[in-house]
């Protein structure tokens, strides 16, 4: 046993034993008239007396030694502080707060690592010179450190502290990647809304105000030269088709691909890519290498949304004869490239692809556009795989 345990549990029991003695002597004292009833009185007074006035004198002496001798009670207190806060950085700091008073340190400080490396740092006190650093770890997984100034505690009672603060530091990590993904959600929302608005602004709507002319040109012509009229509707023919086709991009574009009650879960990627390959536009090629079964579903829909932006693009704007989809699976990630023949992506268009680079960025991937040689662009996303499979 510790030093500092027995002379704090040496002090209280000291003093207990001089209050339950004095109780005990004085009601004997003062009832000496109640005969043979003045020491059982006496001792039941003596024994309800007792709890109460050790739990008082313990936290005289804790006091008095400036520190928590008692694991047991220590890891109670940090809990009961970690359960009333309001939330998990406050229940952080709380716990800070707490380690240090029972600890007696200068100092104590909790650094936690954020998801994408960032840190976040909770102090109380001054951490000097040479601090005492240990590791905080959950399930195996690093979540940042314990750094103690002063005399350090003990070895085993610093891995308890550890590993009670690695639990509220795995709270604050989990509640930061809410915040993000949250404000991700937000940020992707916006884009799509701005993607659908230039979609229908640009695209859309002068597909829609065309035929509206053509249609009254054949409706003149009608009148006029009815043989004329054919070609027009020929031509309104033509415009609806492609009309049809930006539709289904843009409703392609808001969700994986669903056709006939077939969806991107039932057909994987290589069908979905496949399917979204026959719409009406340039020849589209797909080249799978490796299996891309059992992919993880966020990569999946990432991969499946990425292609679908770059071939919009391509059909929109490149002037395109034959499109190139390549889909490789390796050991930790999935690579897709969509190459065109066409007359390249301009500088304007390239900005505006940022949706590609974020949808790859959400999975943790990285998305790049290149110049062919020979004319023509190439979109790369490198997305990683883990998590769960889909």
């Amino acid at each position: 046993m510790r030093i500092d345990v027995i002379i704090n549990r040496t002090l209280v029991y000291a003093a207990l034993t001089v209050v339950t003695g004095a109780v005990y002597f004085g009601i004997i004292a003062l009832d000496a008239g109640l005969g043979s009833w003045s020491g059982l009185v006496a001792a039941l007074a003596a024994g309800a007396l007792f709890h109460p006035a050790r739990v008082r004198l313990q936290e005289l002496v804790d006091r008095l030694l400036k520190a928590e001798p008692d694991p047991y009670r220590l890891a109670d207190r940090i809990s009961r502080h970690v359960q009333e806060a309001n939330g998990p950085a406050e229940a952080l700091a709380s716990a800070v707060t707490a380690v240090r008073r029972a600890l007696g340190a200068a100092g104590v400080a909790v650094e936690v690592v954020l998801p994408g490396g960032r840190t976040r740092t909770v102090s109380d006190g001054e951490l000097g010179a040479e601090p005492a650093d240990v590791p905080l770890v959950w399930h195996g997984r690093p979540m940042g450190r314990l750094t103690v100034a002063g005399a350090a505690p003990p070895g085993d009672l610093l891995d308890m502290l550890a590993r009670q603060l690695a639990e509220v530091a795995h709270a604050v990590r989990l509640s930061a990647d809410l915040q993000r993904s949250r404000e991700r959600m937000l940020v992707t929302r916006e884009e799509e809304r701005r993607r659908l608005r230039r979609n229908l602004h640009d695209g859309l709507g002068p597909t829609l105000a065309g035929l509206a002319i053509s249609v009254d040109e054949a409706r003149l012509s009608l009148a006029a030269d009815p043989q004329a009229a054919d070609p027009l509707l020929g031509r309104v023919r033509r415009e609806v088709t492609d009309a049809i086709a930006d539709v289904r991009d843009l409703v392609y574009g808001l969700r994986p691909v669903e056709l006939d009650g077939a969806d991107l879960d039932e057909l994987g990627l290589d069908g979905a890519l496949r399917l979204l390959a026959d719409l009406p536009g340039p020849r589209v090629e797909v080249a799978v290498s490796g299996s891309v079964s059992g992919l993880p579903r966020v990569t999946a829909v990432a991969a499946y949304k990425i292609a679908h932006d770059a071939l919009a693009n391509v059909r929109r704007h490149a002037r395109a004869t034959v499109t190139l989809i390549r889909v490789e699976r390796r050991d930790r990630e999935l690579v897709l490239s969509v190459s065109d023949d066409g007359i390249g992506l301009p500088e304007q268009r390239r900005q505006g692809a940022d949706p590609m680079r974020a949808r790859a960025a959400d999975v943790g991937g990285a998305c790049e556009f290149h110049t062919r040689r020979g004319g023509g662009t190439e979109v790369i996303a490198r997305l990683p795989l883990r998590g769960e499979t889909g």
